[in-house]
């Protein structure tokens, strides 16, 4: 049975009626996945994509220790904290924040898209308490550059008040949820309801969006009978019948898009892959699971007109990222690049106390399996 850690409830701002409307409000499409690959000597890579129905900049962060961060509460000074273990990640709009990364001690998680189930505590008006809280964008990179375990998180996370502002880059309130996973092998999804902060130990690895992640964990329920091993011969009334091809035992998996089928798809590959496989080649056999959550432009679009549709942007995976948490190696693709490009802790100084920013693989012709002839 999911453990369930939640801590005590929070004083809501006496003016709920703006975290409701955030909570309610018709959203982006979102499609992120996430989850984590195990080798049978318990080597781990974790990967997700990024989905997104607005272009969301990102290039990778190189944070190293030592380097300050101070979150913004609206237009307000939040918590201020000073980094002390370096972050390798998906860094948005040329900031310190990130919606994906990777620590020196493996610890890796992300920030996934959670509309319709976000609900953070309101900012306050006493300069006191805003001292102690930290917006939403800001608080994946504050436990990548500050604890090692996800134990430490768990035990920590009254050091800050989460709280919902409005993030003039994306024009809105983002909804998010978050998971967290280290090199012992742990995993924990954290997420914002009705103003508390609730803590799931995760010992799926998967994370996709809404609902929440008691809801997903209910619904493997109704794939009890998936199986990787194909169905044989069976005899209806009398008649012997065979399955037509291959796959027969996994007729049933949800391939559509939307957050539950594709957190079943993901746990579905994740807890078949063939380990000796894993063994071999561990990048290669990761990449190949998370190939399956790409979505082209086209394929999912916003529910208006077909000629607002041409006016608005449709979701697709812009960019996926794998964290070799074994090695501490950062990898990275893109919707036009789908080449993946590392990032190790060797290629920066960790010491430097300044932040560095490395543009995402740019897109490049294929080029020919043979030359020109002459």
């Amino acid at each position: 049975m999911l453990k369930r850690i939640a801590s005590k409830p929070f004083a809501l701002f006496k003016s709920t009626l703006a975290l409701f409307a955030f909570v309610l409000q018709p959203v982006a499409a979102n499609a992120c996945t996430s989850f984590v690959l195990s080798t049978v000597d318990n080597i781990r890579m974790y990967g997700r994509t990024m989905e997104f129905g607005k272009q969301i900049p990102t290039k990778i962060g190189l944070i190293p220790r030592g380097y300050k961060f101070q979150s913004k509460i609206n237009d307000e000074i939040g918590f201020s904290w000073t980094g002390k273990i370096a972050v390798i990640g998906a860094s948005i709009f040329d900031s310190p924040a990130m919606v994906d990364g990777m620590n020196e001690y493996g610890l890796s998680g992300g920030a996934l898209y959670f509309p319709g189930f976000a609900g953070y505590k309101n900012p306050s008006r006493s300069e006191e308490e805003r001292a102690k809280e930290i917006n939403q964008v800001d608080f994946l990179v504050w436990m990548l550059s500050t604890f090692k375990t996800v134990e430490e998180i768990k035990i920590n996370l009254d050091k800050v008040s989460l709280v919902g502002t409005y993030y003039a880059n994306m024009d809105e309130i983002p909804p998010l949820h978050y998971t967290l996973h280290d090199a012992a092998g742990f995993s924990i999804v954290i997420e914002p309801v009705d103003g508390e902060i609730k803590v799931y130990d995760n010992p799926y690895t998967v994370l996709t969006n809404s609902p929440d992640f008691e809801w997903h964990t209910q619904n493997i329920r109704n794939y009890l009978f998936l199986s990787p091993f194909n169905i044989g011969t069976t005899t209806i009334m009398g008649q012997e019948l065979e399955p037509f091809g291959q796959g027969s035992g996994l007729l049933g998996i949800p391939g559509d898009p939307t957050p539950p089928s594709r957190f079943i798809r993901a746990l579905g590959l994740i807890s078949t892959i063939d380990a000796s496989e894993l063994n071999k080649n561990r990048l290669v056999t990761m990449e190949h699971v998370l190939n399956n959550f790409d979505i082209p432009k086209g394929f999912v679009r916003p529910a208006i007109s077909p000629t607002e549709q041409e006016q608005e942007a449709n979701d697709y995976t812009q960019w996926s990222a794998i964290a070799d948490i074994e090695n501490k190696i950062y990898y990275i693709k893109t919707y036009e690049n789908t080449t993946l490009h590392g990032v190790s802790f060797d290629d920066f100084d960790v010491t430097s106390g300044q932040l560095q920013f490395v543009n995402l693989p740019s897109p490049k012709p294929t080029q020919p399996l043979l030359p020109p002839m002459q």
